[in-house]
């Protein structure tokens, strides 16, 4: 371990922060076994620290869910859900927009549970002073569960970054 003669990195930081999260889902039509909602979620985040100063970060999303239930097979649903997410901090602002897509089969009560999930984003980085970067990333992730037996988690990201300015 090699000691700074860099004061600025001797100071111990400090912070904290307040966060909102929210989410909701309304019923919009019901036919027999098949359901459809309509599904959002908002987090905000207002944070503080000593070196890096305020920062403040939003993720919000809305979209719509199938929902199929089954006596005794179980539930099987599909979510389509877009938004936008924002981190502003004191040296960089990032806008990014979401498409996330997943699939979610629980069957027999519980006792075996899958889940798919495909998330891709857009996102522009704004240094302040400096330069501009285009993010695309693309996240798959899987879910295997079966009851006390296998317990299954796969998430792989591919991301690629250009400079713009």
């Amino acid at each position: 371990i090699s000691i700074t003669s860099d004061p600025g990195n001797l100071i111990p930081s400090a912070g904290a922060y307040f966060e909102f999260d929210g989410g909701m889902q309304v019923m919009c039509v019901s036919l027999a076994a098949a359901t459809i909602y309509a599904v959002g979620q908002v987090v905000v985040r207002i944070s503080a620290d000593t070196k890096t100063g305020p920062a403040l970060y939003l993720k919000m999303g809305f979209g719509v869910e199938l929902m199929v239930g089954l006596p005794v097979v179980g539930n099987v649903s599909v979510t389509y859900v877009v938004g936008i997410e924002m981190n502003l901090t004191t040296v960089e602002i990032k806008i990014a927009a979401f498409m996330l897509f997943k699939g979610e089969a629980d069957l027999l009560g519980g006792l075996v549970d899958i889940t798919i999930m495909i998330e891709a984003s857009g996102t522009v980085d704004k240094r302040f002073g400096g330069s501009t970067n285009l993010i695309a990333q693309v996240t798959f992730a899987i879910d295997i569960s079966i009851f006390l037996v296998i317990d299954i988690s796969f998430s792989k990201s591919w991301a690629e970054s250009r400079q713009i300015a």
